[in-house]
């Protein structure tokens, strides 16, 4: 009995050496579906039984409080070992120090000729990197099969044919068209592709293509068959009306397929409708390594991440296209629902790769809520937009 008892006491010392001899990671993260919350869970759980040095964990931060809960933890020196942050915010934070240079530890990893070019633009700045791009994806036209079937429609590619369609579409509380213009990043995402869509120049956002294409989005609140309730709306909740039946297409990207499969609707995917130009943008998440910290722990995570087909099963698991071009070719083989967006991504462009972006990427959502609250006309709102 004593010897099985010492056995015990040994073990027991030798789990709790193990333990204390793993260098904690932590992860911020945004990720809010179940899903992606899921997929991140697997990807934390497979790093820790792959290694004994490090012990991985994750920390859900609101996407709307994300920047100011980082800001604020780097003043408050509290800070995580690696983020993953939406691309187009990453330039400030490398601008304010936040994160590591890594340029010198990825140096064979070939970011330029084997990821999407307009991923790799959000991590660099003159010339150094200070983070790796995770997933991206970016948006299509969302609609409901039975619902276009029913009215006789069919999946719009113009502006034209989207408005004709969404017209024909609403009937009573349901609208035939819903995207997302709320108040933060995730609207302006939404908002600029039909600003670049109009044959607006990235350089002159707020110019004449600007206003036309405000003007057509605008039309179609006034017909009814937007809700005006747009405003309000994140892309998860325009998922959750599409879901509920309360639109029949919708603005979206891959992150929400796997709320549309769990509540069983039958959907169609679709590219964006086109106007003059198709040009989308590239949304996604990159892994930033926080200066200070534990770099190269957080660096075997992501290698980790992106080995064999881990970074595929949480892709299709998420709805999301790893950012490296190969494996997201390998990700669409396996899941077809992904090939539209895959498809974007080729002519993609940075949201970062336009000048003052911060700044207009603010006033966008602002100048659309003026717009459709009857505040301005769609002139008089896109006038509200900073030069760049």
């Amino acid at each position: 009995m004593a010897v099985q008892m010492a056995g015990c006491r040994n073990q027991e010392s030798d789990g709790q050496e193990e333990s204390k001899a793993r260098e904690e990671l932590v992860l911020w993260s945004y990720y809010e579906t179940d899903a992606q919350r899921s997929g991140l869970d697997n990807l934390v759980n497979g790093f820790n039984q792959s290694q004994t040095q490090y012990r991985a964990s994750w920390k859900y931060v609101p996407m709307t409080d994300f920047d100011k809960q980082l800001s604020r933890s780097y003043t408050e020196q509290s800070l995580p070992d690696m983020v993953l942050i939406d691309n187009p915010d990453m330039p400030v934070f490398i601008r304010l120090g936040v994160f590591e240079d890594i340029t010198q530890q990825i140096e064979s990893w070939k970011l330029e000729e084997e990821y999407y070019k307009a991923a790799v633009e959000t991590v660099s700045l003159d010339g150094r990197y200070y983070g790796i791009p995770f997933i991206c994806n970016n948006l299509g036209l969302i609609y409901n099969k039975e619902m276009l079937k029913e009215a006789g429609v069919e999946p719009p590619g113009t502006w034209e044919e989207l408005k004709t369609a969404a017209k024909e579409l609403t009937v009573g509380e349901r609208k035939g068209f819903l995207m997302s213009a709320v108040d933060s990043e995730q609207g302006a995402f939404q908002i600029l592709p039909w600003i670049l869509s109009a044959g607006e120049n990235p350089d002159q956002i707020g110019g004449e293509k600007t206003k036309e294409a405000f003007v057509f989005l605008d039309s179609m609140v006034e017909e009814g068959s937007m809700s005006n309730e747009c405003i309000n709306l994140t892309q998860i909740d325009v998922a959750r009306k599409f879901i509920a039946g309360e639109a029949a297409m919708i603005e979206n990207g891959p992150w929400i397929l796997s709320m549309l499969q769990e509540a069983g609707i039958s959907y169609g995917i679709t590219k964006l409708p086109v106007n003059r130009v198709s040009s989308m943008i590239t949304g996604g998440e990159n892994i930033g390594f926080i200066k200070g910290k534990n770099v190269e722990g957080s660096l075997k995570f992501f290698q980790y991440c992106m080995n064999g087909e881990v970074m595929e099963s949480f892709c299709i698991k998420t709805g999301s296209l790893p950012a490296k071009i190969k494996k997201a070719k390998k990700v669409v083989k396996k899941d077809e629902q992904l090939r539209v967006f895959e498809e974007q991504m080729e002519k993609a462009v940075a949201r970062t790769s336009i000048p003052s972006w911060s700044a207009i990427s603010k006033q966008i959502p602002k100048s659309f809520y003026q717009m459709v609250s009857k505040e301005k006309t769609p002139e008089e709102a896109v006038d509200m937009l900073p030069e760049n």
